[in-house]
């Protein structure tokens, strides 16, 4: 394991920190260079990854704090951190979800067409961290004897799960899925719904290969909670589908006259002439 990678002095860089710089700096070179295609503004795309950063890391750690209250109740102090640690990424993506569609309310800019734009960096960002939980030594799997079975050095020196692999390759396997299908998208916000879907999924399938205290039914409470998230966004996006399926039908269903004559239901749009209110 590698938690620190380069040292320049009193200057340390570390591996969880620098995963996480790539995937900022990644996704906003790619969404830089995909907004003039979608009609949106670059600057206000690169102002929402901004705003998702920062609301993504308060709102991992409060979930973190909240998850773990018996011991930071005793050590208050401990609450506020200075390096990438105890974060909770469900808490973080749903903060980010929350303070973006504020600030696409107040800039009066479509927070759906938004959302399915950084949702698949999201899940990019996901797989880097866990490249840097993998690097760090944290976040670590069961003991196993699998042939790429690796030592966590912040715990132990046993071979245990690369979990924090597993997760990343997933994460990047949930990017690819995403970008492939967002042309496809039967509706606006699709990809959003489908990013909570595959990472409910990924963090539950994941969840086994780690030591997690049994919640319910012999799941872990992150499991409980991955499962209900997929379970949800997995009924909207079916519920969604047929109602645009249904809209889309309808609008294109001919108008059947008394006299027997049909008219589509499509209308076009009055040809603007100059002069025209």
């Amino acid at each position: 394991m590698y938690p620190v990678l380069f040292e320049f002095g009193n200057f340390t860089i570390h591996s969880y920190g620098l995963m996480i710089a790539l995937a900022v700096v990644i996704s906003s070179i790619a969404l830089y260079r995909q907004a003039p295609g979608e009609n949106v503004n670059p600057d206000h795309l690169l102002e929402a990854v901004i705003i998702s950063i920062f609301a993504g890391l308060v709102g991992a750690r409060l979930l973190y704090v909240a998850l773990n209250w018996e011991y930071f109740s005793a050590n208050p102090a401990e609450i506020l951190f200075a390096r990438f640690a105890g974060l909770s990424f469900f808490g973080g993506l749903f903060l980010a979800v929350i303070i973006v569609y504020f600030w696409s309310s107040r800039r009066k800019i479509g927070f759906l067409k938004t959302a399915d734009l950084l949702a698949p960096y999201l899940a990019l960002g996901y797989g880097f961290g866990r490249i840097g939980c993998f690097l760090n030594g944290c976040c670590y799997g069961l003991e196993s004897n699998l042939p790429w079975a690796l030592p966590a050095s912040m715990h132990d020196d046993l071979l245990r799960h690369p979990v924090q692999l597993y997760a990343a390759l997933g994460a990047i396997l949930i990017f690819v899925i995403l970008r492939l299908i967002r042309p496809k998208r039967p509706f606006i916000g699709f990809i959003l719904l489908a990013l909570f879907a595959f990472y409910g999924l990924l963090r539950f399938s994941t969840e086994f290969f780690r030591y997690e205290p049994v919640y319910w039914l012999g799941l872990s409470q992150a499991q409980v909670f991955s499962l209900l998230i997929t379970v949800i966004s997995v009924f909207l996006l079916v519920i969604f589908t047929r109602t645009q399926k249904r809209r889309t039908a309808r609008a294109g269903d001919p108008v059947v006259y008394k006299d027997g004559s049909r008219s589509s239901r499509r209308k076009r749009k009055k040809r603007k002439v100059p002069g025209d209110e």
